[in-house]
């Protein structure tokens, strides 16, 4: 009985191990993910603003209360969301520079990478998001 219950223990902290080693993998694929975007400085998103440069498309993806409170002129709201759901009203022929209000970008990025794994692949996030566009006193739209 005792062999019994050490070969089970042995299997159960095989599977454990294996398990582990499962979810550290898949965290750091979503983390190198979420990282493998390429940024813009906002004062490069100003100029191609201001010059009205074609082919992108600015997307806020702050909470829609706080998309109306103010955004980046000329962005469309997309909120983050923990899934996606269809249809995606972003088009593929522009490529989108996606903002948030996080510190370090982690809203955008997340939505960067879930919009490419369903085929947008022109996409950059902008560095210091919305924080760093206020910060450095550009205009903002309010709705």
């Amino acid at each position: 009985m005792q062999m019994i219950r050490r070969k089970h223990f042995s299997q159960l902290s095989a599977c454990l191990g294996i398990l582990a080693i499962a979810s550290l993998i898949a965290f750091a694929q979503e983390e190198r993910a979420s990282s493998d975007f390429p940024r813009v400085k906002a004062d490069e998103l100003k100029k191609m603003i201001e010059s009205k440069t074609p082919g992108f498309l600015v997307v806020s993806n702050d909470p829609q209360e706080s998309y109306d409170e103010g955004h980046i002129p000329g962005a469309v709201s997309f909120p983050w969301v923990d899934k996606l759901k269809g249809p995606i009203s972003l088009p593929h022929n522009k490529t989108l520079i996606l903002y948030c209000a996080c510190a370090h970008e982690e809203d955008s990025s997340d939505m960067a990478a879930k919009l490419a794994q369903i085929g947008y692949y022109n996409i950059k996030v902008l560095d210091g998001g919305i924080l760093k566009w206020t910060e450095l006193k550009y205009p903002i739209e309010k709705k």
